[in-house]
């Protein structure tokens, strides 16, 4: 159906060129509307030039094209063709998709020309123009807010002259005469570094293993390997004593580290990078390597341990990687309890996020129910979720523990 398309195409633009070309070389003739006779000679004469060249063009044209209607007749490769004509093989491609709606862009980019050249199948081709598509739509996205957002600044601007010219406090707050006080990004950044603090003084700590870099072939699974550990961070203001995290087996000059620093440098966040593996930052007996392939099922949240997050992005789960790695370690290994509390849809798979993960942890730690920790498995991926009850007196502890630390907890 696309060729069939693209030999319409080729074939209606190349017979209306010629119709164009005559047309406007007539209307921008300076001898149209003249009555004299001189005027009219010279119109016919033009016309006659027009209609040798339309004569001969055609011919020039089809004898320049026979490879197009060559490989458009006969379905020949698309690796048989040169570098120029699969150029122009694109070019009316991206001109048919776009007629009939398809994702395309509206420009190529100068580095992506080689890529579509080299590629010989149309479905991988067309795979290309969705991802420049999206590609170009997010960038116009991103262009927009940025220029919002420099119309907000402008304006945010000229409100502190205002307010400075009439002797009032600087500020964009909008109550400027308020009680309360505005908290800004920075004040956000020392609130979160105090939670931080004094669980890293006494020792109370999570690792992330950044050793598993080359297992992550495609550089998505890496970028959203990142993702997880900023996304790590914004449920921290909900816990009284967040457990600190450490980043071992970090390379200072991986992919990783790189993302980091293109992003936003590891200094502005509250982790702890380090090149050194756990084993030398923490005694051997406390780690306990956290792996859905373990044979041995957590029960409670160990204070005196400290858990090992595997940072890898295993969508199929087949492959036991952190399992594999704390065997050869000779550390510890549990996983979670989730079947006794979760029962997954049919079509959705049991892997948890970093984040999801970090986030269990530190609500089993304050609350000591898995029922509450289990709520930051996403509803999309559960079919059900079991409610257990614990004993009267260690639930009402908990209890207590979870009203002095602003957790309300419902069992």
């Amino acid at each position: 159906m696309l060729i069939s398309r693209i030999f319409t195409s080729a074939i209606l633009k190349y017979q209306n060129r010629f119709v164009l070309t005559k047309t406007r070389s007539f209307l921008s003739h300076p001898s149209v509307g003249l009555s004299s006779e001189n005027g009219i000679n010279q119109e016919n004469k033009s016309l006659n030039a027009l209609d040798s060249l339309s004569t001969q063009k055609p011919i020039d044209d089809n004898t320049n094209n026979e490879w197009l209607w060559a490989y458009l007749r006969d379905r020949q490769s698309f690796s048989d063709l040169t570098e120029a004509q699969r150029r122009c093989i694109i070019e009316i491609e991206l001109q048919t998709l776009r007629e009939s709606g398809d994702r395309v862009p509206e420009v190529v980019p100068c580095d992506r020309w080689t890529q579509l050249i080299n590629t010989p199948v149309l479905e991988h081709r067309k795979s290309i123009y969705g991802y420049l598509f999206l590609r170009e739509l997010y960038r116009k996205r991103r262009a927009s807010i940025v220029a919002a957002n420099n119309l907000r600044r402008a304006e945010s601007a000229k409100r502190r002259q205002e307010l400075i010219s009439e002797g009032k406090p600087p500020t964009n707050y909008p109550g400027y005469s308020s009680i309360f006080r505005h908290l800004g990004r920075q004040q956000e950044k020392y609130l979160c570094a105090q939670a931080f603090l004094a669980p890293a003084i006494l020792g109370e700590a999570v690792v992330i293993d950044c050793g598993f870099e080359n297992e992550h072939a495609r550089e998505y699974y890496l970028l959203n390997l990142v993702d997880q550990i900023q996304y790590l961070f914004a449920e921290v203001h909900r816990y009284h004593s967040p457990s600190f995290v450490y980043l071992c087996n970090l390379s200072s000059d991986g992919r990783l580290q790189a993302e980091f620093n293109r992003r936003s440098p590891l200094e502005s966040l509250c982790v702890e990078p380090t090149e050194s593996s756990y084993l030398d930052v923490f005694p051997h007996e406390k780690l306990i390597y956290l792996s859905p392939d373990s044979n041995v099922e957590m029960t409670s949240f160990d204070h005196d341990a400290v858990y090992i997050i595997g940072g890898i992005i295993d969508l199929s789960g087949k492959k036991p990687l952190t399992f594999g790695k704390a065997k050869r370690d000779n550390i510890r290994h549990q996983r979670f309890p989730i079947d006794r509390y979760v029962k997954f849809g049919g079509g959705s798979g049991k892997t948890l996020t970093i984040d999801q993960v970090y986030n269990i942890l530190m609500t089993l730690k304050h609350t000591g129910s898995w029922t509450e920790a289990f709520k930051y498995i996403p509803d999309r991926k559960v079919a059900e979720r079991y409610s257990g009850k614990l004993e009267d007196k260690q639930q009402v502890e908990y209890e207590k523990f979870g009203r002095w630390t602003g957790l309300n907890v419902k069992h």
